[in-house]
């Protein structure tokens, strides 16, 4: 597996031709990487506008390199034995860098990727933090998730270190902090897209926005009708209706489409919603079509028959177009380098590692303010980053809408772009 090969220094490190010379030791129970020259604090590389000429990066990754020895291939390989989710996403995260690290450089890319393992106790990840080459960086990428991500935060700010969040969803994190991007679209972004096409699209129709009751929703309900209502007034069309499990009967049309929407991130409140506008629909023959939100794609509980008879459209920010030229390129690269399919995490590592590799070669470190400008379409992930405040850093808001039909998912709106 790739995860022993990184533990035995049988990868070499993404790195340029020229890294090779300056090979040091290697402590694999912290890292994955080699030993490099200081850069020169005196040069233009620091300058805002100028590119940086070897750039450094450091990515954080659930790796778990501390149970490399117990780890049994041949269970593996048969099913017995698994590895650890959250240690596969970060093996595949760190697959798709790789391949983005490879591809820049047969375009003349220079630079370095220092690789962590996020996965070690508090006494452990304090330790790691402060070794010198991190004050080094020119971006950190990482933590995926929890705690570790504060604690680098931390550190990226009180050393004015760009940092990117490829994985965390609420945008807590930006607030106050200039030097932080986020890829992952929050709730209430995708709460405010899925308005704006609900508005667009079914302007006249029966809308209808159901209320979990759960105080955590209460951003995305009240995004959604905001957006949603300031666009239906201007068309004098007629607002959003908000409804319960026992109000909604009464606001059910015999004679419109009813558009029910239901911006929630309860597991368990949208599988019984879905569920019960199912049996209403099959009861009354009522016309209903179903909105919600990402985390639709993640309910493995949720009956596809269901979501296909309710028509269902959601907002997504995980879209990969296998009919084109460019992903059938990386899928057959992908396949022969590591011998089995990409998921979503590889695509990510890819976009990601892409994205910001390639902003750096370009802007150098003045690539954080520049952001909102380098709008991009990667294999899974668009790029459309906001700023909602000077002081706060920035969330990417490259939201499309897909629709649930012939049991799979299938974009249907480009909004960005």
């Amino acid at each position: 597996t790739i995860i022993k090969k990184i533990a035995k220094k049988e990868i070499t490190p993404i790195q340029t031709d020229t890294a090779q010379k300056h090979r040091g030791g290697i402590d694999f129970k912290n890292h994955v990487d080699v030993s490099f020259p200081k850069k020169d604090s005196s040069s233009s590389a620091y300058k805002p506008v100028t590119p940086i000429r070897d750039i450094h990066v450091a990515l954080f990754l659930p790796l778990s390199l501390a149970m490399i020895e117990s780890i049994d291939v041949v269970k593996i390989a048969q099913g017995d034995e698994k590895i650890p989710e959250e240690t596969k996403i970060g093996i595949e995260f760190y697959e798709g860098m790789k391949m983005a690290f490879d591809s820049l450089r047969k375009r003349g890319f220079k630079g370095y990727l220092y690789v962590y393992d996020s996965n070690l106790d508090s006494a452990g990840f304090a330790k790691l933090m402060k070794k010198p080459e991190l004050k080094e960086m020119d971006l950190l990428i990482g933590p995926l998730y929890g705690k570790r991500f504060d604690t680098v935060l931390k550190f990226a700010k009180a050393n004015n270190i760009n940092l990117v969040s490829p994985a965390l969803l609420g945008n807590h994190i930006l607030l106050g902090n200039q030097n932080v991007s986020k890829i992952t679209p929050s709730y209430a972004t995708q709460a405010d897209e899925l308005a704006k096409y609900v508005a667009g699209n079914y302007a006249g129709q029966n809308i209808i926005l159901f209320n979990s009751a759960n105080p955590k929703d209460k951003p995305y309900l009240n995004t959604f009708k905001k957006t949603a209502n300031s666009i239906l007034q201007k068309s004098n069309s007629d607002t959003v209706k908000e409804v319960t499990f026992t109000t909604l009967k009464n606001f059910i049309s015999k004679t419109k489409p009813n558009i029910i929407v239901i911006p929630s991130a309860s597991q368990p409140f949208v599988i019984e919603a879905v569920n019960k506008l199912f049996l209403h629909k099959q009861e009354n023959k009522d016309s209903i079509i179903v909105l919600g939100l990402s985390n639709f794609q993640d309910m493995e509980s949720l009956d596809f028959g269901y979501l296909n008879a309710l028509h269902t459209i959601i907002s997504s920010y995980n879209f990969v177009d296998y009919n084109n030229p460019q992903t059938k390129n990386f899928i057959l690269e992908y396949r022969n380098e590591f011998k089995t399919e990409p998921t979503q995490y590889v695509f990510l590592g890819f976009d990601v590692g892409y994205f910001y590799l390639s902003g750096l070669k370009k802007y150098g470190t003045a690539m954080q303010r520049k952001l909102p400008e380098l709008k991009q379409k990667g294999i899974q992930t668009e790029f459309n980053f906001y700023q909602s405040d000077i002081n706060s850093g920035y969330e990417n808001r490259g939201v499309g809408i897909m629709k649930f039909e012939n049991y799979s998912y299938t974009r249907v709106k480009y909004d960005n772009f």
